[in-house]
């Protein structure tokens, strides 16, 4: 069975590779790609770092600053984010729960306000980690070190994939790549087949975008990380 991948192009090889050991064929078309940006990153120290996405982590590596950062502890929103932290040379882990909200309690938990973090962050954020730790008494310093840009139009092996029905179903895991994906089919005419076609999303969130578009076979991952989000597609399927 195929399954339609849309996010980024590094991230998406390493979903088409977990979906293979399952027995599926990975149809890569993302519809966002990443951008490095030259965000200057202030003095410390910090008492923490945090981290939201693997992305941002894979860009601090890149920087000098990383040899001073990665001596303070990370706390990553995730596995993934946590095992980039490792790469690029973090030797105190903390790992939350998997999304914005759980990172906040997990930093307010280990560190007594007020505590000053520095967030390794892109420039589209979902939730405002700085905004919730400000509330709690912390200062959160926030570093954009890349930008997700949205395609323009349909990547072609989507296009394809929608035109010759070959697709078992789509995996989403961002709102912005839901509805990025939604608003590229129906500008190319496939609005139809798109709200026929199966979704598995990595949050309630996410559904609600596809929910928005008429979608109506949508599966939500019990955790906000791949795995529960391929075994929602897995229940999807079945």
């Amino acid at each position: 069975m195929k399954i339609l991948v849309l996010r980024p192009e590094r991230a998406a090889r390493r979903t088409a590779e977990a979906l293979s050991r399952l027995g599926f064929e990975a149809v890569l078309a993302p519809v966002l790609t990443i951008e490095d940006l030259a965000s200057p990153i202030p003095d410390g120290p910090f008492d923490a770092v945090l981290a939201t996405s693997a992305n941002g982590l894979r860009k601090l590596k890149e920087r000098p600053e990383i040899a001073a950062l990665s001596r303070a502890p990370l706390i990553a929103v995730g596995d993934r984010t946590a095992e980039a932290g490792r790469e690029a040379g973090f030797s105190t882990v903390h790992v939350a729960e998997g999304d914005g909200r759980a990172l906040v309690d997990e930093a307010a938990a280990r560190f007594p306000a007020p505590a000053r973090f520095l967030h390794a962050a892109g420039a589209n954020r979902a939730f405002d980690v700085a905004g919730a730790l400000a509330a709690r008494g912390h200062a959160t310093t926030v570093v954009e070190l890349y930008r997700a840009t949205a395609a323009t139009e349909l990547p072609e092996a989507a296009r394809w994939a929608l035109e010759t029905g070959a697709l078992g179903a789509a995996l989403h895991h961002s709102g912005r790549i839901a509805e990025t994906f939604v608003a590229l089919s129906v500008e190319a005419g496939f609005a139809e087949i798109v709200k026929n076609l199966p979704h598995a999303t990595l949050a309630p969130r996410i559904a609600q975008a596809l929910e928005r578009a008429g979608c109506r076979r949508i599966a939500i991952a019990r955790r906000p990380d791949e795995t529960a989000l391929i075994e929602a597609l897995q229940s999807l399927v079945a």
